[in-house]
Order: structure tokens, then sequence, then C-alpha cells
């Protein structure tokens, strides 16, 4: 773990990057906690949805709910009130999704999905990524200095690929299928 365990410390580093005081309540006066406590959130959820972070990754077995769905099909599930993205389906393709819930013909559903995950769960490597994006978000509204925003962008840009990488490198490797066709072809 970072040692990040708020928004209010991801906050403060992304305004002492820019040059600005950190702040210690999103309630204080200037542009700094304005710009906190209004993009926050958002530029939160945009980077989380913006891979499969294996981190931020749960399965669940969705509610079937007791009202049948007004459509072709015979039921409905509630979606985790901690959704950001839904990456996979246990039952295939066959399924639609209305506002939060999921209609299908099926009894049962599990799903794979990105959630919000609390900042103090959160990697190293993916803190500083997101530092470097509040940064980018912040630069504007806190220096009034658009270069700023594109500096604190390349650094978010060349820190996401590094992010990136380190995540995908925890995941175990997946082996390569045994194909007679291709021992066949390679002997």
């Amino acid at each position: 773990m970072a040692g990040i365990t708020s928004n209010i410390q991801l906050i403060s580093n992304a305004l002492i990057l820019l040059g600005d005081a950190p702040i210690s309540s999103l309630d204080e006066p200037g542009a700094g906690a304005i710009a906190g406590a209004n993009l926050y959130e958002s530029s939160y959820r945009n980077l989380l949805s913006l891979h499969r972070w294996r981190f931020a990754v749960k399965k669940a077995m969705l509610s079937k709910l007791s009202t049948a769905p007004l459509s072709e099909y015979s039921n409905q599930f509630q979606m985790p009130t901690d959704i950001i993205k839904l990456i996979r389906v246990d039952k295939g393709t066959d399924f639609d999704i209305f506002e939060d819930k999921i209609f299908s013909n099926y009894d049962d559903i599990i799903i794979d999905y990105v959630y919000r995950v609390d900042e103090g769960y959160l990697p190293a490597w993916f803190v500083k990524t997101f530092e470097f994006f509040l940064a980018a978000q912040f630069a504007i509204p806190v220096t009034g200095n658009s270069t700023r925003a594109g500096e604190y962008l390349g650094m978010y840009t060349q820190q996401l690929k590094v992010a990136k990488h380190i995540d995908s490198s925890e995941r175990p490797a997946k082996a390569i299928p045994s194909n007679p066709f291709m021992e066949a072809r390679l002997s």
C-alpha cells in the first residue's frame, strides 16, 4: 500500500505538484479545494474505468429481483452499487443492461467488474498515476496555466504506461494450450 488513506491526501499531493498549498478539507476557500471537490470523484472513476486494474476487479453473484422485467427476458438482476465498469457476465452474451439492472433468461448471474476501490487500498504505482492525472486536471483551474496542464498530462501518460505494465505483470501467465497440429508442424 502507498500510505494514502483519503481523497484529501491525493488532492493535496496533486496541488503540491502544481506548486499550490495542500488542503486539509474540501470546504476550504481557494481554487485547490474547489477543483478537488468538483473534479476528484469523476477523475477517479474515469481512471479506474480506463483499464482492467487487477486491484480493482471483483466477482459477484447478482441478486435476482422478484419482479420480472418488461421485456423479452424473464429475469432482472441488480448490479452492485460500487460498479464502475462491467467486464464480463458468466453466461456469455445472452443479456441486456437497462439502467442499473441486467436482464437475462438465466436464474443466476455472476459478473466480473471494476469497482470503486477505497483509497487506502491503492497500490503506490496507481497513486502516482492518479496524482499526475489530478495535477493535469487541476492545472488550469488552480494555476490558470495550460502549459502546466500539458506537462502533467505528459507525466500522467508516461506513468500510465508504467502502471499498466506493473498491473499486467501481477497477473499469472496463461498457459498456451497444447495443439497437435502446431506440434506436428514444428517437428
